[in-house]
């Protein structure tokens, strides 16, 4: 009996010994699944957060760099255009039967909309002697750029590129890849580049953007377009003498204006 007891009391011992050990393992093995899946939530998650970044990297184009940053794009028809005295810029021919009088400012994506949808066809009925154009470039939205001052430099640009005969292109340069606002606009530099790069050799050009010597003339056409008769309310504003033709809500304007 004692021996049996013994043999029974052993065999208890093994098998609670053993219980203890499976109860052990699977404590471990639990612990390890519990860290697997942490780790796996952590990886999902860190994965999220680089994609959420390099999504939002991907969809903010990056910032103008370089002299060379102004792409060439020529006007879709080659229009003549000079400046005068007063800063405004007169495109097309004197002989034109339609005339009519822009308010834009480089800097207003609205200016933008009103290139996008009807610049084509300003530039070819101008270079056909249907149509002419006085441009007005104003610089009302100077605090609208960081730093401030894009829309003067552009249009102190733009009328000395009219000085050297390449308004047109120009022109159409600046709005084909208008600079967001609130943005950086571009510098005195990256305009002196584009105007060489569309054929400007004279030293001229790059002494009046450098110096800015159409600024003032400038200012004024703002101050000029704020007061009686025009009283501008924003930009673009497209005028057929005292007429607003409120260009950018009717896209067949011109087709109107010039059939009429």
């Amino acid at each position: 009996m004692g021996a049996a007891q013994n043999n029974n009391k052993r065999d208890k011992n093994k098998a609670n010994a053993a219980r203890a050990v499976a109860a052990a393992r699977g404590a471990r093995n639990d612990r390890r699944n519990i860290a697997i899946g942490t780790v796996a939530v952590i990886v999902v998650a860190i994965a999220v957060i680089v994609g959420v970044v390099l999504s939002t990297r991907q969809s903010t184009p990056p910032a103008a760099t370089g002299a060379d940053a102004i792409k060439v794009t020529k006007a879709d028809a080659e229009y003549t255009a000079k400046a005068g005295d007063d800063g405004t810029v007169t495109a097309g021919q004197d002989t034109a039967k339609t005339k009519i009088d822009v308010y834009e400012d480089f800097t207003c994506p609205y200016c933008g909309d009103l290139e996008k949808q009807s610049g084509a066809q300003m530039a070819k009925a101008m270079a056909d002697g249907k149509l002419q154009v006085r441009y007005h470039l104003l610089n009302i939205l100077d605090n609208n750029t960081n730093p401030p001052g894009y829309s003067l430099l552009a249009a102190n640009a733009a009328i000395a590129a009219a000085k050297q005969g390449k308004f047109a292109d120009f022109h159409a340069s600046l709005y084909a890849q208008q600079p967001k606002e609130g943005g950086a606009g571009y510098t005195n530099e990256q305009l002196i580049s584009l105007g060489k790069r569309l054929g400007i050799t004279a030293a001229q050009f790059s002494t009046d953007v450098t110096a800015g010597v159409y600024g003032n003339l400038v200012k004024q056409q703002a101050t000029t377009a704020s007061a009686p008769p025009v009283n501008l309310q924003g930009t673009p504003t497209v005028l057929n003498g005292t007429t607003d033709l409120k260009a950018l809500q009717d896209p067949q304007w011109l087709d109107k204006l010039l059939n009429t």
